[in-house]
């Protein structure tokens, strides 16, 4: 465990955010792990890496339906350098309660990746979709 922050919400739920070094592969070591890549799965374009990984309300993954019923599996990280976010902030259909929501595409193809959530009051995370990512084997 590398440190632990929480989000406090206005009139909201709290939300708690844990860093979490966290890699598929157990027998690597922790430093190799921390910088395994992240990558996006339509262009191979790095996203963000195993050591951005952090858990929010007490888990890493997460699975969510839309409005419309889609379904999401989501990861969340600290920081994602290669997302670029799109669209106002909004609160409609937060899955995190007391967090406005932006889309967050890939910076060199534009696919759609996942979301960048932001509490003014401790800062933002992103929750990017695992089926459109992979791990790049070092």
């Amino acid at each position: 465990m590398i440190g632990t922050s929480t989000i406090y919400c206005r009139d909201y739920s709290d939300i708690t955010l844990q860093d979490k070094s966290f890699c598929q592969c157990d027998n690597e070591d922790s430093e190799k792990k921390e910088k395994r890549p992240i990558l996006c799965r339509a262009c191979r374009a790095k996203i963000t890496t195993a050591a951005q990984m952090i858990e929010v309300n007490g888990s890493h993954r997460h699975t969510f339906a839309n409005p419309h019923g889609k379904v999401f599996e989501i990861g969340c990280f600290s920081g994602a350098s290669g997302c670029i976010n799109h669209g106002p902030a909004t609160h409609d259909c937060t899955w995190f309660a007391g967090c406005t929501w932006r889309f967050s595409l890939c910076a060199n193809c534009f696919t759609h990746i996942g979301w960048k959530y932001h509490s003014t009051l401790a800062g933002s995370f992103f929750g990017l979709i695992w089926a459109q990512l992979l791990w790049h084997e070092q």
